[in-house]
């Protein structure tokens, strides 16, 4: 490819940016790029100006704004910079043509000595705000010190004895073939597009914008979407959220985010992020970096968020750290725990005559690292909302009463709000101290202060607990406070096994039946990525019981022709005869526990029926029951039955029982349990 006309080529005087153009010229050359050009030179304030710290904070143009100027005036046509010498906002009707990939983005270290025999009070030289924090951080008994100039100017300073040794991009040292001066290598992440060079030109120039996209590796960045996962409880995510997660390669989460929303992406790796005060897993830098080197291998990423990813967390952060390294940000809004909480307990934060406004506010400072505390600045509000204060919440009563606001004030504790373990302490501003010590909250806890707390009627149902022995109990929340004590564990059977069985199957398969979710993940998980086995799926009717694994199998892209509403065998059987199946070839991935009654109602059809066991259901190791107090147990099939009196020899007599369905009625009515049961579908 040739361009038909001679381009003009902007960069700085210093030999380090001649030698950069000289190195996009040449990868042009290897992609078969050839441009007839010529070079201009110019002058940067950072130029003419060698005395300003950089620390600072010049204007945010210093290393680019007689090139710019001259970009716009049609003086040239592109400029070549270190990227990192870019300003965060370029000049409006200037655009990034290209960003090569970087040949090293380190920092070095070049002096007389090593790092480690350098004496304490040593001079390193450098005028970056970033590698001062750095060197501070890691060798404190070194002393950092302003120096400006070109590469070769700083290494001069260390050869005059001006300092004991300069902070320098590896890069530009290799660039210069001046890498044998290097003693070391910083360990720290050095600043964003450090080693990478950047062509800028005019907006809108078509022509350039073809030429110089043959070594711009943005084309194969991937995208980050940061996802807000609602306040706690899984069914709160929006449907966008969900769409993300069902297209991403890879999901990082933190402790806010419900698990079960990661079944949403049972294609893509899942890292856990942490987040929770004093259990970080990852730290923020550590965690943005990673984000970062996802997206530059080309994947799509979900930074999954509990409540919105705006709001009082590390989005913002997120949002100017990958964008500094043009990659693409999505956000998708979600519930906050600030609204979704109060919302789903009846309690309106603003109502007539009563609350005209509102004021969210965080319970932590932003520098967590001091001891002393800021007494907290209250703003003028009817109704407050305090995030993340459950740590600070003396100190953040005392701010209540020092900025006026009356004892008697009414003030409720929320923690885990709108999930299973939610527990509430609801008085006013003197008594809540003690109510949370008393009730024992964990975090996070929400606080709400005003006199909408008093919109709050107690749910008498919460105060009844119910040891939930199944493995999915967000969805009998309504029931009262759920203790979930599994006694049955899903085990997938051998992966290539299963999958030699199910490519054996599935030619000739008119329908597929999926009576859980896990019968669903175990069959696409064996199947894995097969272009020819999805097209033979995709020819394929599915028929499911109930909305999770109706929405586990639309997780991997499909969608269920036939759904029963009533979660059991005999509901889908209803459904199931008044379709058109008779004589047909049906494949049923299953438990491995037998239950024929589905088998013999379709074979009395004249269907072909094909069981296989997909999975297994375990008996997990015996654990002690809850201390706490018990006032109902829910079997969810025959075999919690059959494991927890196993494990336990019988039911506590006060224990109302609960039960799904009538083969699990069955199985207790056969252990002797004939009364004082509800069965429920």
């Amino acid at each position: 490819m040739k361009l038909n006309r001679k381009i003009k080529i902007g960069s700085r005087e210093s030999r380090l940016a001649k030698v950069q153009v000289e190195e996009i010229l040449d990868l042009l050359k290897k992609k078969g790029v050839r441009l007839d050009f010529e070079q201009r030179f110019f002058k940067t304030k950072g130029d003419k100006d060698k005395k300003t710290s950089l620390t600072t904070s010049p204007a945010d143009d210093f290393f680019t704004d007689s090139l710019d100027k001259a970009l716009l005036a049609g003086k040239i046509d592109i400029t070549v910079h270190s990227a990192k010498d870019l300003p965060q906002s370029l000049r409006e009707g200037l655009d990034v043509l290209a960003l090569t990939a970087s040949i090293d983005g380190t920092d070095a270290f070049v002096g007389k000595a090593c790092l480690k025999d350098l004496k304490r009070g040593a001079m390193i030289g450098t005028s970056s705000l970033l590698r001062k924090r750095s060197l501070k951080e890691l060798y404190p008994r070194l002393k950092a010190v302003d120096i400006r100039g070109t590469i070769e100017e700083r290494i001069a300073l260390v050869e005059k004895g001006k300092c004991d040794g300069i902070i320098v991009a590896t890069a530009a040292l290799k660039r210069l073939g001046l890498a044998h001066l290097i003693k070391d290598i910083f360990p720290w992440e050095a600043t964003p597009l450090q080693g990478q060079l950047a062509v800028v030109g005019r907006a809108g120039d078509l022509e350039l914008e073809e030429i110089f996209k043959a070594i711009d590796m943005r084309k194969d960045y991937g995208k980050v979407t940061l996802a807000g996962a609602g306040p706690g409880d899984p069914e709160l995510i929006t449907l966008k959220g969900i769409k993300a997660l069902q297209g991403s390669d890879c999901v990082f989460y933190d402790y806010l985010a419900d698990k079960q929303l990661l079944e949403y992406a049972p294609q893509a790796e899942k890292i856990y992020a942490g987040k929770r005060k004093g259990e970080h897993a990852l730290s923020q830098a550590k965690l943005s970096s990673m984000i970062r080197q996802k997206a530059l291998e080309g994947k799509s990423v979900v930074r999954l968020k509990g409540g919105d990813p705006l709001i009082f967390g590390r989005g913002g952060d997120e949002i100017i750290y990958l964008r500094s390294h043009f990659i693409e940000v999505e956000i998708i809004p979600g519930v906050s725990s600030a609204t979704g909480i109060p919302s789903q307990l009846g309690i309106p934060l603003t109502a007539r005559g009563i609350s005209s406004s509102v004021a969210f506010l965080s319970g932590h400072s932003e520098d967590e690292s001091s001891k002393r505390f800021k007494l907290l600045v209250i703003p003028r509000a009817d109704t407050l909302i305090f995030l993340m204060g459950l740590t600070k919440l003396k100190q953040i009563v005392q701010a209540l009463k020092k900025h006026g606001w009356k004892k008697a004030t009414p003030m409720m504790a929320i923690a885990k709000g709108t999930r299973l373990d939610e527990k509430i302490a609801c008085g006013t501003i003197e008594t809540i101290e003690k109510l949370v010590t008393k009730e024992k909250l964990e975090p996070p806890v929400l606080f709400i202060v005003g006199e909408t707390v008093k919109f709050w009627r107690k749910n008498k149902m919460r105060d009844e607990n119910i040891l939930y022995l199944g493995t999915n109990p967000s969805k009998y929340r309504n029931l009262g406070r759920i203790i979930h004590f599994p006694v049955i564990e899903i085990a997938v059977k051998d992966a290539p096994s299963l999958k030699a069985q199910l490519l054996k199957a599935i030619p000739g398969t008119d329908l597929t039946i999926f009576t859980s979710r896990y019968a669903v993940h175990a069959f696409f998980k064996s199947l894995g990525n097969n272009d020819s086995v999805m097209k033979s799926l995709r020819q394929m009717a599915f028929a499911v019981i109930g909305n999770e694994t109706h929405l586990a199998l639309a997780a991997y892209g499909f969608t269920a022709g036939i759904a029963a509403e009533t979660e059991t065998s005999q509901g889908l059987w209803k459904v199931l005869k008044e379709k058109d199946i008779a004589g047909k070839r049906i494949l049923f991935p299953r438990s491995s526990l037998p239950n024929p009654f589905l088998k013999e109602k379709l074979t009395q059809l004249g269907c072909e029926v094909q069981e296989i066991a997909a999975y297994e259901n375990v008996k997990p190791a015996k654990q002690d029951l809850p201390r706490e107090r018990v006032d109902k147990i829910f079997f969810t099939s025959p075999s919690t039955v059959h494991n927890f009196l196993e494990s336990y020899g019988r039911i506590p007599q006060p224990w109302q029982i609960l039960c799904r369905g009538p083969l699990t009625d069955k199985a207790l009515q056969e252990a002797g349990y004939k009364t004082n049961i509800q069965v429920l579908d």
